[in-house]
C-alpha cells in the first residue's frame, strides 16, 4: 500500500472512508526489540493494544490513525511497556504534526471549525490553544513604548485595559481589569519603564493614579478625541431636546438626518448638507447656536501653540450664554478640572492622540462578537499574538554595548513592538480574526 502517512516507524496497511472521515490502519515496524529501562535486559512480546489518534486532514476530511502498538514485558522486574512512537502526542491523542497545525491556526480560526476539520473535541482544541498562550506569555515580549496609549474596552463581560504603542501604532498589552489594584503592579514591574515619555488616555482618573508614581519620565496628555467628543455629546443633547417637541412622524423623518448633519464638521458637509444646515439656522436657531458653539470648541485644537489654545478656550468659555447650553458649561468645568493635562497636547513634540487605540477597541469588540463564548484569555491572545500583524512595524535596532558587557555577535537585536493595529483591522476586514 502507498505510504499515505510518511511517519517514521509505522506502515499503513488499510484505509476506510466513512461518514466521519478517513481511517488509516497502520502497523508498527519492529526492527528491534527494546530493553528494559530498569534492568537493561531485552524485553519479550506481551501482546498488542490498538489505539486511535487524530492526524492531519486529507482531502478536507478528518483522519483517524488506528495503530496496533506492541506491548513488551520484562522477565526480571515484571515491568510492562508499550513501543514509543515519537510522532505521537499521547496527551492529546493526536499526532504531533496535527497539534502543531492546530497551534498555527487556533488564534485565527474558531475552535468549532478546527474541531470539524480535525475530528478532535472542541475542548481538546481549546486546551491546545491555552498551552500555546501559556508559551507565548513566557516567550513573547514587546518593546516598552515611548508614547503609550491607555484605554478601556468591554470584553467578555467586563471592562479591560488596552495599552498601545502610539509611536508605532502597535498593541503593547491587554490587561484583565482596569482597576488601580490591577494596573499599579503592572506599571511597577514594567521593563524599561523609564523609556515612557508620554501617556495618552481619557479623563478617568484611576488611569493617571495607576501609572504616575511608576513612570518617572512620563507626562500625561488627555486624548484630544475624548475631549472634543464631549462637545459633540453636548450638541447631541441639544438636538434631543428639540426633537422631544416634534410629533412622532416628524421625529422619524428628522432624527437620523439631523443627528449626522449637526455632528459633522463644516468641511465635511456636502453641498446638499450645507443647504440643510442653512434651513436649520432659519427654523431652529437654538440648535444652530449649539452647533456653532461645538464648532468653536473644535477649533481650539486648530491653534498652533499652547498659549493660543488657552486664549481660544477662554474666549470660547466667555461666549457661552448665561442661560441654556448647560452641557457646554459642564464641558468647560471638565476642562478646568483637567486643564494641565488637556493643554499638554501642545507641549508634545508632535500631536499625540489615542485614535488607534480607539480603533483597536472596535476591532476587539468585533472579535468578541465573532467568537461568542470565548473566554477573555482567548480573545486577548487572538489580538495580542496575531502572527502576521506582529511582523509589521517590528525590525532590527542597533545595540551599543556598554564597556562592562560582553560583546555579542552582530551588534543588533530583533525588536518586536506588538501587532500592528492597521494590519489587524485589514485582517479583520478580510474575515481573518474569526
Amino acid at each position: 500500500m502507498f505510504d499515505l502517512l510518511n511517519l517514521p516507524g509505522v506502515t499503513p496497511i488499510d484505509l476506510h472512508v466513512g461518514h466521519h472521515g478517513i481511517t488509516i490502519v497502520a502497523e508498527v515496524n519492529e526492527d528491534e526489540w527494546p530493553e528494559c529501562f530498569n534492568c537493561h535486559t531485552p524485553l519479550y512480546r506481551h501482546g498488542r493494544r490498538t489505539q486511535v489518534f487524530a492526524d492531519t486532514p486529507i482531502q478536507m476530511q478528518p483522519v483517524r490513525l488506528e495503530i496496533a502498538r506492541p506491548r513488551y514485558r520484562c522477565n526480571t522486574c515484571g515491568k510492562t511497556v508499550m513501543r514509543v512512537l515519537p510522532f505521537l502526542d499521547e496527551k492529546r491523542r493526536a499526532t504531533k504534526r496535527l497539534v502543531d497545525a492546530i497551534r498555527q491556526r487556533c488564534l485565527r480560526s474558531t475552535f468549532n471549525a478546527l474541531a470539524e476539520q480535525t475530528g478532535l473535541a472542541v475542548n481538546t482544541i481549546k486546551n491546545i490553544a491555552h498551552d500555546l498562550i501559556d508559551e507565548l506569555e513566557r516567550t513573547v515580549h514587546y518593546e516598552t513604548p515611548v508614547i503609550m496609549g491607555i484605554d478601556e474596552v468591554m470584553l467578555a463581560g467586563d471592562y479591560r485595559c488596552v495599552i498601545t504603542n502610539l509611536a508605532t501604532n502597535n498593541v503593547f498589552q491587554i490587561l484583565e481589569f482596569r482597576t488601580q489594584e490591577h494596573l499599579k503592579p503592572f506599571f511597577k514591574n514594567l521593563p524599561d519603564r523609564e523609556r515612557v515619555e508620554w501617556v495618552s488616555t481619557d479623563m478617568w482618573r484611576p488611569f493617571k493614579r495607576s501609572f504616575s508614581q511608576y513612570l518617572p519620565n512620563a507626562r500625561l496628555v488627555i486624548d484630544k478625541f475624548h475631549v472634543v467628543k464631549m462637545a459633540s455629546e453636548a450638541l447631541d443633547e441639544e438636538r434631543k431636546t428639540y426633537q422631544a417637541t416634534l410629533t412622532q412622524d416628524e421625529r422619524i423623518h428628522v432624527k437620523k438626518s439631523l443627528r449626522w448633519l449637526t455632528l459633522k464638521r463644516p468641511s465635511n458637509l456636502s453641498p446638499a448638507e450645507q443647504k440643510a444646515l442653512e434651513v436649520v439656522r432659519e427654523t431652529i436657531p437654538g440648535l444652530a447656536e449649539a452647533y456653532d458653539v461645538k464648532e468653536a470648541f473644535f477649533r481650539i485644537y486648530d491653534e498652533p501653540d499652547k498659549s493660543s489654545a488657552m486664549r481660544a478656550f477662554a474666549a470660547w468659555e466667555k461666549s457661552l450664554p448665561n442661560n441654556g447650553l448647560q452641557k457646554f458649561r459642564d464641558l468647560a468645568k471638565t476642562v478646568h478640572n483637567h486643564y494641565e493635562d488637556i493643554f499638554a497636547y501642545w507641549d508634545a513634540p508632535s500631536p499625540i492622540t489615542n485614535a488607534y487605540t480607539e480603533c483597536l477597541n472596535g476591532l476587539i469588540k468585533l472579535s468578541n462578537r465573532m467568537g461568542r463564548g470565548y473566554s477573555y484569555e482567548i480573545i486577548r491572545a487572538k489580538v495580542l499574538y496575531a502572527k502576521y500583524a506582529r511582523t509589521v512595524g517590528s525590525g532590527v535596532r542597533l545595540v551599543v554595548p556598554s564597556s562592562t558587557e560582553i560583546p555579542t555577535s552582530g551588534g543588533s537585536q530583533t525588536v518586536e513592538y506588538g501587532p500592528h493595529i492597521p494590519t489587524l483591522v485589514e485582517i479583520a476586514d478580510e474575515g481573518g480574526l474569526d
